[in-house]
C-alpha cells in the first residue's frame, strides 16, 4: 500500500494564468514579472503578446487607444487571480487598472478566441439524420419490447439449470424423513 506521500509527490497539478498588462510595457517587466513569480513556483512565463492599439481594449474598457501585452504564466503553487493581480502589480510597478489577471478557462476567455469562418448548418435538417427513427426508443413501441423483454428474462428463471437439480429435491425429502422419525 502506499504511503500518503508518495501520492502527493505522484500528483502535480499546475495552475494556469493570463496576465494582461494595458499600455507600454516598461524597461525590465518581464524579468521583474519572472522574479516575483518565482514566489509560485514558476513553471512557465511565456513572451508577451501584444495586441494592436484599440480604442476600447477588451479587458480595460475604461482606458482608450492602448495596446495590450498578454503573458501566459504556469505556477506550481496555488493562488487565486485576485492575490496574483495585486500581488504582480506591487512587485512590477504598475497601477492596478492597468494590469488584470485570468484564468485560461473562463467564459470571458472562450468569447475572446477566435471563431472559424464556416457557415453555420442546421443539424436537423441533414439527411443523415432522416433516416433514424426515435420512435422506436419512445411511446408504445419501446413499452412492448421492454415486456418481450422481462417475458424472456421470466422463461430463462424459470428454467433454471441450479434449481432443478437432484440434490435440492433429495435435500427436500431428507427434511420430511427427519422430521417423521423425530415424531416417533
Amino acid at each position: 500500500m502506499k504511503k500518503f506521500a508518495e501520492f502527493l509527490t505522484e500528483s502535480k497539478k499546475t495552475y494556469e494564468f493570463k496576465i494582461g498588462v494595458a499600455g507600454p510595457v516598461p524597461e525590465g517587466f518581464e524579468d521583474k514579472l519572472e522574479t516575483a513569480l518565482n514566489k509560485y513556483k514558476l513553471l512557465n512565463l511565456s513572451s508577451g503578446k501584444r495586441t494592436p492599439i484599440q480604442e476600447r481594449p477588451l479587458d480595460f474598457p475604461q482606458l482608450q487607444n492602448m495596446e495590450v501585452t498578454y503573458y501566459e504564466v504556469e505556477l506550481e503553487y496555488p493562488t487565486t487571480q485576485q492575490v496574483m493581480q495585486e500581488y504582480v502589480g506591487n512587485c512590477c510597478n504598475i497601477s492596478q487598472s492597468y494590469i488584470i489577471v485570468r484564468n485560461p478557462n473562463e467564459a470571458q476567455e472562450e468569447y475572446q478566441q477566435e471563431k472559424s469562418d464556416e457557415p453555420y448548418s442546421i443539424k436537423l435538417t441533414k439527411e443523415e439524420l432522416e433516416s433514424e427513427d426515435g420512435q422506436s426508443m419512445a411511446g408504445e413501441a419501446r413499452v412492448m419490447d421492454l415486456l418481450k423483454e422481462l417475458e424472456t428474462v421470466r422463461k430463462e428463471k424459470e428454467h433454471d439449470p441450479i434449481a432443478d437439480t437432484p440434490t435440492g429435491e433429495s435435500q427436500d425429502i431428507s427434511n420430511e424423513e427427519n422430521s417423521k422419525a423425530v415424531l416417533s
